[in-house]
């Protein structure tokens, strides 16, 4: 079965560690965990042990953060191995836009990688040109907010798939 892989880019400063760093990886960790797909976090700014080191007091399930499901890139493009790497936004372009539809469709060949921007300032042009597809979960243009999306897209394209 091919995965949905959930990628955090890190929109915050690059060099220093927030409390909204940790905030979303707890969110997002049991998200992916329960999709049985990869957490991959991007531009963040301390290295894969220090981070499991900030989050052992947390309620994140320790043994996923250890796994091989956990990963810590200083890059913005994404390896080959997590799929096709699909930009999560409300402001699709047009000839990148994929439908909920096409998104699952292709789940059914390989993996994807649904990359979502923290923070006010969504995802940079860069992320969003490197991307192969753009996604618009709401299909309405609406902009949902950092922990709704880190919830919702995932979710919506992992029970769908069983249906479409």
């Amino acid at each position: 079965m091919y995965r949905i892989n959930l990628a955090l880019y890190n929109t915050y400063d690059k060099t220093r560690w927030h409390e909204a760093h940790k905030r979303a990886i707890a969110r997002a960790a049991p998200v992916a965990e329960a999709c049985e797909g990869n957490l991959i976090l991007l531009d963040f700014p301390l290295e894969r042990e220090e981070i499991e080191k900030k989050l052992e007091k947390t309620t994140i399930n320790t043994s996923f953060l250890t796994s091989d499901k956990f990963h810590v890139l200083k890059c913005k493009n994404l390896p080959p191995q997590f799929g096709v790497m699909i930009a999560t936004t409300s402001k699709p372009e047009k000839k990148k836009k994929i439908s909920i539809r096409d998104t699952i469709e292709i789940l059914k060949r390989k993996s994807i990688t649904l990359v979502i921007g923290l923070g006010r300032k969504g995802l940079p042009k860069e992320i969003k040109e490197e991307a192969k597809y753009h996604l618009d979960i709401t299909e309405k243009r609406i902009s949902l907010e950092t922990c709704t999306a880190i919830g919702a897209i995932p979710f919506v394209i992992y029970h769908l798939r069983r249906y479409v």
